[in-house]
């Protein structure tokens, strides 16, 4: 699932430095499909609603547009994967004559950087029948040069690496249908391939300071189910209420893969609103990887929806535990800050974790869509002996 993430939809990018020699890995591209479906895109330069006058009636009444076109350029400056740039567009519209679901979005994008990572991919989430169902899809594809650390906490704060060429397909189909008021529940089904090389012709394999992964080339298939429960005001910019969300997957030969391992994945998000202009927003996740998953589908923080300031993949193992909270206050205009700190670990169960890594940071926003309150946001993390940047749509989580 973590690598289809980081191709569908490339609305969340990152750039990131360290003190350390810190080329971010392919989940450096920090793309997130779920969040970046469920924050709609952007409107630069388009109105969040316009009117049209319909004089079909001799009444001239206005009809409104439902429909919203979205597009966001993304600088990429990273000294890892490269400079470059990437490009969103979605479209939101409500479907049918369904005035209670949430918008529904199409998206598609992609990105590219000077050392020859790529990737291209479409997506979309819909919203059916009065929010009865909910259904997400995605498809896509790249190749990805990035740093590997080896697994666990010890070997992310080495900082010893070894270049990876990761080149990857893959597919994602999640239907949800409403069983109790706001609780929703369904199946999912990923289907992933990959191939993965020695990124650097210059490395000699057999005297490499972390062993090659033998997982080079590998395709992993899922069957799962997806349980959320969401009562937030807005997919947008929430201010009130929380979403719970549970992911299993058992991935396996009998559904397409060559392995059979499992993972989970619970995470809580609460928001709390203060007058007008402020958002309390607090995150919370663990994952759980069992003991035969590859490299690639272990737990991993450096997402910014986890801790903002580490470069992804850098901290990876079969257990993950993460919190971050963040303070979001409308200045004027369309200008916005926000302030955030967080702390996650990683471990090969839940009584041997590595010590704690914090992050924190500021960013900026600025509304792009003022309907429906999405913002470009640009934010700035520190972490232990690392920083990043990060320019996205929507917000962190």
């Amino acid at each position: 699932m973590l690598i289809l993430v980081g191709m569908v939809a490339p609305v969340n990018v990152h750039a990131q430095s360290s003190n350390k020699s810190s080329p971010v890995n392919f989940y450096g591209t920090n793309t997130n499909l779920e969040g970046s479906i469920r924050d709609k895109g952007s409107t630069l330069g388009v109105p969040p609603s316009s009117v049209k006058r319909d004089t079909s009636n001799g009444k001239g009444s206005r009809k409104k547009k439902r429909g919203e076109f979205a597009f966001a350029p993304i600088p990429m400056v990273n000294p890892s994967i490269g400079n470059g740039g990437g490009a969103a567009v979605l479209y939101t519209t409500r479907l049918g004559n369904d005035d209670v679901s949430p918008p529904s979005s199409f998206g598609g994008g992609g990105f590219g950087t000077g050392r020859g990572s790529w990737a291209l991919g479409l997506g979309g989430r819909f919203y059916l029948r009065e929010d009865r169902y909910r259904i997400l899809v995605g498809a896509g594809g790249g190749e990805f040069n990035y740093n590997f650390f080896g697994t666990g906490s010890a070997a992310g704060e080495a900082g010893i690496s070894i270049p990876l060429s990761q080149r990857s397909r893959a597919f994602l189909i999640e239907p949800k249908i409403r069983i109790f008021p706001k609780w929703y529940l369904g199946p999912r089904y990923h289907l992933i391939t990959n191939r993965i090389s020695l990124g650097s012709s210059k490395s000699d394999p057999s005297n490499l300071p972390i062993p090659l992964p033998q997982d080079v080339k590998f395709q992993t298939a899922a069957l799962g189910i997806r349980l959320q429960r969401d009562s937030s005001d807005s997919p947008f910019y929430p201010r009130h209420g929380s979403l719970t969300d549970l992911t299993t997957d058992f991935f396996g030969p009998g559904v397409g893969g060559d392995r059979t391992y499992q993972s989970l994945v619970l995470s809580y998000d609460k928001y709390l609103s203060v007058a007008t202009k402020n958002v309390f927003a607090v995150h919370a996740s663990m994952c759980v990887a069992s003991d035969k998953a590859p490299f690639f589908d272990l737990c991993q923080f450096g997402l910014s929806s986890d801790i903002r300031g580490y470069q992804v993949g850098q901290y990876r193992d079969n257990r993950m535990l993460v919190g971050q909270a963040e303070y979001r206050r409308e200045l004027f205009w369309r200008l916005g800050a926000v302030a955030f700190a967080g702390a996650g670990a990683v471990g090969s169960d839940f009584g041997n974790f590595g010590d704690a890594q914090p992050g924190g940071g500021l960013g900026i926003r600025f509304v792009l869509a003022k309907k429906n309150h999405i913002n470009l946001r640009a934010d700035y993390a520190w972490g232990n002996n690392s920083h990043a940047s990060y320019v996205s749509i929507g917000e962190a989580f």
